[in-house]
């Protein structure tokens, strides 16, 4: 599936670092957990049980 995007790729990389430090403050709150899986990317995984994983191009909700 290919993406298009009207932002500028610098927005991309400022919004994509403001998503990652958001979902850090609810690891450093305890409220989530950061994992590597097995093909070496990147999970946020939740107290209440949601999973994401960081992609290249997004975040997709695992469960």
């Amino acid at each position: 599936m290919s993406r298009i995007s009207a932002e500028p790729p610098g927005q991309l990389a400022d919004t994509r670092r403001q998503v990652e430090a958001y979902c850090q403050s609810l690891v450093d709150t305890g409220e989530a957990r950061w994992r590597i899986n097995n093909d070496g990317d990147t999970e946020l995984h939740m107290k209440g049980g949601e999973a994401y994983l960081f992609g290249k191009f997004g975040v997709t909700r695992l469960k």
